[in-house]
């Protein structure tokens, strides 16, 4: 449906380039489709977890799911560092958005909430936190990697990852590439839009296009820094979110970073390319 709505406001002259691209990769797609892929538990989501980090993290695949088998070893990852991670479909997002405003509306501790996606699922984690908005839910971190057509950022993102690269002439075209994210007007996000091949090459691999930027080490280990930021170990967590006459009367301390809230810098030492509008 995205893609055949972007097809029908073409020229003539465009579609004669786009369908072709568009037919074949639909082979790709159905031929690679005999792999099945496992969409997520959605009855699974909560507000709270057990792990050893508070917090959740949700990460979608792109679009069928057969080109992004590298969020699920991400979701892995994320789960051997100490944060509960769950893997979905691309297709399960408005499931998924109204589960969460369910769960976490009628939950005042709820722990961080993390929201990641590839290509369409991209765009489609960004849908959910507009969604989120309409019940005040906070999304605490948002990691976008190679968006294709994602809507701005609301302003209940506290911060806002994007991971993509430029393609040249794949990027007129809503597929196969990844572009920059913008935040909504009067939001306070803290959004960084870094493209690897520009502005942070440190995280190039070689052989690095839109169908394996999710599956790169690298990748990997900057998105795992920002979910650790944002999802703290539980004896932290307590501490954050004890009142403070109780913390007072156990003698615990609220760490300053705990407190501020942690700094923008990215992990490798590059400042943020881009910024969200603050009021």
């Amino acid at each position: 449906m995205k893609v055949a709505r972007y097809i029908a406001g073409q020229t003539p002259r465009h579609l004669a380039v786009v369908v072709p691209i568009a037919f074949m990769a639909l082979i790709l797609m159905i031929g690679a489709g005999c792999h099945a892929i496992q969409p997520g538990n959605v009855h699974a989501v909560a507000p709270v977890s057990n792990a050893p980090r508070a917090g959740n993290a949700y990460l979608l695949r792109g679009f069928i799911g057969i080109f992004s088998t590298g969020i699920d070893n991400l979701g892995g990852e994320i789960k051997k560092s100490g944060v509960n991670a769950m893997v979905f479909q691309d297709d399960q997002w408005s499931s998924l958005a109204g589960t969460i405003r369910k769960k976490y509306s009628s939950a005042p501790n709820s722990e961080p909430l993390v929201l990641i996606g590839h290509s369409y699922g991209a765009d489609d984690v960004v849908r959910i936190a507009r969604e989120l908005k309409r019940d005040n839910i906070t999304v605490d971190l948002l990691v976008t990697l190679d968006p294709v057509t994602p809507p701005t950022i609301p302003s209940n993102v506290k911060r806002c990852i994007n991971i993509y690269q430029s393609n040249g002439v794949w990027d007129t075209l809503p597929w196969l590439r990844g572009v920059p994210v913008e935040a909504s007007k009067n939001a306070n996000t803290e959004l960084a839009n870094y493209n690897i091949r520009v502005d942070r090459t440190d995280l190039f691999e070689p052989g690095l296009d839109h169908f394996n930027i999710e599956k790169k080490k690298k990748v990997h280990g900057e998105v795992i820094k920002y979910v650790l930021t944002a999802c703290p170990p539980r004896n932290e967590w307590a501490m954050r979110t004890m009142p403070a006459p109780i913390a007072s009367q156990t003698g615990l301390a609220i760490p300053a970073a705990a407190r501020q809230g942690p700094s923008m810098m990215s992990t490798s030492g590059a400042p943020p390319v881009a910024t969200g509008q603050r009021n």
